[in-house]
């Protein structure tokens, strides 16, 4: 099942929320290849994509939180530590695969227990992570990007 943007899990920052969506529809693509054998020798390059563009994201963010004095800085980045091991531990099992076994034209090879992998940590961080940790930043961005107060 697709994950689908919704407005509850904005962050204040478009960016960032850019960020968000785009990482839903890379996700989006791991999940189709996994479901679709005749997808899942695509499935190195999306989970690679999926690994490659979170480390550029989790970079972004954190440096915004720094630049914010945002208190929860220090748990979203260890927060943004775990899923990175995590997430390069399966890319790593998946290009491993590919390579070794000529890409992934043998199902069985990613069913072995890897696509609940995959499909948990992937689905469990995107949504997980973005709608608990990064909509808590909400209330210290937004003030950014409604203007100035004015003084009464």
């Amino acid at each position: 099942m697709p994950i689908i943007w919704r407005p509850q899990l904005t962050t204040g920052d478009e960016r960032l929320d850019q960020d968000h969506k785009y990482l839903f529809a890379i996700f989006n693509c791991v999940e189709l290849a996994l479901s679709a054998p005749d997808q899942m020798k695509h499935l190195p390059l999306f989970f690679g994509q999926l690994f490659e563009y979170t480390e550029e994201h989790f970079l972004r963010e954190e440096k915004l939180q720094v630049s914010i004095g945002y208190p929860g800085y220090l748990a979203h980045k260890m927060a943004h530590q775990e899923i990175l091991e995590r997430l390069k531990e399966v890319n790593d099992h998946l290009q491993k695969i590919a390579t070794t076994h000529g890409g992934l034209n043998d199902p069985e090879l990613v069913r072995g227990g890897l696509d609940q992998e995959v499909l948990n940590l992937a689905r469990g961080w995107i949504v997980g992570h973005i709608a608990k940790m990064d909509t808590a930043m909400l209330s210290y961005l937004k003030p950014q990007h409604t203007g100035p107060k004015l003084k009464s």
